[in-house]
């Protein structure tokens, strides 16, 4: 027979082992930072194939489908991707990562606007692209988002291990 010590321990596993059964849910999965990293760069990248005529309607799609995101997240009220991950984690608001990752985005713009088109061309002009350096930047830019989109999910799981809220 079992004692109360005995059935809280056991109770207190179980509740520890779904808790860490969702947690796993809730990630995103790989495909996700490589959605972001492929979009940033082809749209980036498409300005080496198309005239201003063609960067309209690029223009266009991305606005079409940011306002489709929007729309499809204000009706289902959870981010249309945990929607159709079914899995709709807790959308929650730490200030120290948005601190944080305000500041890193913040100087990356910084450098991005005193040293972004130069540097781009000149590493293309050195990778023999030198026809295609917004597809360099493209590049660039996409692992630099993707890089800025994964320190804060970690920091959000840190935060989440730590009990911030």
């Amino acid at each position: 027979m079992m004692t109360d010590e005995e059935r809280a321990a056991e109770a207190l596993a179980t509740v520890q082992d779904h808790q860490d059964r969702a947690r796993r849910a809730a990630r995103l999965p790989w495909w996700v930072y490589l959605v972001i990293f492929v979009v940033t760069a082809g749209f980036t990248a498409v300005n080496d194939f198309v005239d201003l005529d063609g960067g309209k309607f690029v223009a266009g799609v991305v606005l079409g489908l940011l306002l489709i995101a929007l729309a499809v997240g204000a009706r289902l009220r959870s981010a249309p991707l945990s929607h159709a991950r079914g899995v709709q984690q807790r959308q929650e608001f730490v200030p120290w990562v948005f601190v944080v990752v305000a500041v890193v985005g913040g100087a990356g713009a910084w450098l991005l606007s005193r040293y972004g088109t130069d540097a781009a061309a000149d590493l293309a002009g050195a990778l023999g692209l030198r026809d295609y350096p917004y597809t360099v930047a493209g590049v660039l830019f996409g692992l630099a988002f993707t890089l800025l989109f994964a320190l804060s999910q970690a920091l959000l799981a840190v935060a989440r291990r730590r009990g911030d809220r």
